[in-house]
């Protein structure tokens, strides 16, 4: 059992990293374009985070920053980033938890899962209402996935950090 000050302590250093994070794609990332794209890092965020911490805290931080992405950024509809970060998280979490060590190659591994699912979603959404240009939006996703990759090296040292330091031993 981990004593309330340090779960405080512990999830406040999470958010503001994470805040960091927000204002480094707000500042900078949403002025960069590679290809005539934008590097989109949200996704990379709670399955990094939901690696490290598990099933049960994993997700409760990535709902909530998914409803904070859902108020500030434009998704295909509302709670979008909720739902996709949600089950980012959980998927990450039983990766990190049941089948590969959390570290490096994990989290590229939920990080490419993560781009990838974020986008898929985008695809089945305008799919399924319809759109006429599935396939562009597919290549658009795939795309940003890879342009957005490289912010993993910037995000997992942060994390791991985070993961390491605020570990208490009893």
């Amino acid at each position: 059992m981990q004593p309330k000050s340090y779960t405080v302590f512990k999830w406040a250093v999470y958010a503001l990293a994470t805040l960091l994070f927000f204002a480094l794609q707000g500042l900078v990332l949403d002025h960069v374009r590679v290809w005539g794209l934008t590097p989109f890092l949200y996704p990379i965020l709670p399955a990094v985070e939901a690696m490290y911490e598990g099933p049960r805290r994993g997700p409760v931080f990535a709902l909530v920053m998914g409803l904070f992405c859902d108020i500030l950024i434009w998704g295909p509809f509302e709670g979008f980033y909720a739902l996709s970060f949600t089950i980012i998280a959980l998927i990450s979490a039983v990766i990190g938890e049941n089948m590969l060590t959390p570290g490096t190659f994990c989290a590229l591994l939920v990080s490419v899962g993560a781009l990838l699912g974020t986008g898929g979603l985008r695809v089945l959404v305008h799919l399924l209402s319809g759109g006429q240009y599935v396939r562009l939006t597919a290549r658009l996703a795939l795309g940003e996935a890879i342009i957005s990759l490289p912010a993993l090296l910037l995000i997992l040292p942060v994390y791991r950090t985070i993961h390491r330091r605020c570990a208490v031993d009893y």
